[in-house]
């Protein structure tokens, strides 16, 4: 037994809540990544293929855990599907769904779901089946996490680039260890992190609710800080909740 497989059957059997972040590839044969966080430290960092391995890597969050997925889940508003020669393609304003079109006035494009209907259609698949399993998962997008928080994004498709991104997560990820990680690997951690500050009550939705909805950093309510390690090495993260200011009467 490997030592990735030894750790994945010791957090199956867990009873504590995990985060898992998934990078989902459009097509299987295509590098998926997956991360898994526990009480805030990365756990196991992954890549899987197939469907089936995607949710039984999905499955380690437990019934009270976080599943976020940097996918479109859901189409947008008006479309019975995504194929190119069905008359609901022709509806303007189909190409898109209000969620996209949110984050670009926050400053953080993306494509519009009906141009990644590749990808798309896997993120409903699974989404589905998560859901048949009795979980809910969130749709999240790296790039506006990275970005919100003001940490790097650029150049994750170059060695440095992936290193210029780890050392940004590094404080703010205990247990991130791999510089060598791929870039759908640290787009798997972002995820996690993602679900991880949703379940800290630090985050907020973009979209609609009968559309579909994205799990984003709230910038009104969190702050993010660093102090020394404990270790003497380096910096960790202190997440911060900011105070309302209170209604004058």
């Amino acid at each position: 037994m490997t030592t990735t497989e030894r750790k994945i059957r010791e957090l199956a059997a867990s009873r504590i809540p995990a985060c898992v972040g998934i990078d989902l590839a459009g097509v299987e044969h295509r590098e998926t990544g997956v991360a898994v966080m526990r009480d805030g430290r990365l756990e196991l960092l992954v890549s899987a293929g197939t469907d089936e391995e995607v949710l039984r890597l999905a499955a380690l969050a437990g019934r009270r855990g976080t599943i976020a997925i940097n996918a479109p889940l859901t189409r947008p508003a008006g479309r019975c599907c995504l194929d190119d020669d069905c008359p609901c393609r022709h509806d303007p304003g189909t190409r898109s769904r209000a969620l996209e079109r949110e984050l670009a006035r926050l400053g953080v494009p993306t494509l519009a779901t009906a141009l990644i209907k590749v990808l798309a259609r896997r993120g409903e698949r699974i989404a589905r089946a998560l859901r048949e399993a009795g979980r809910e998962p969130l749709e999240v997008y790296p790039f506006a996490t990275l970005k919100l928080l003001g940490l790097p994004w650029r150049g994750k498709r170059t060695a440095e680039g992936r290193r210029e991104i780890h050392r940004g997560l590094r404080p703010l990820v205990p247990g991130l260890r791999r510089p060598g990680a791929s870039e759908h690997q640290l787009d798997a951690v972002v995820c996690a992190l993602t679900a991880h500050l949703h379940r800290m009550k630090l985050t907020r939705t973009v979209g609609l609710p009968d559309e579909g909805l994205m799990i984003v950093p709230d910038l009104e309510v969190l702050t993010l800080g660093y102090e020394p390690h404990p270790s003497g090495r380096g910096l960790q993260a202190v997440w911060r909740r900011r105070r309302r200011p209170r209604a004058r009467g």
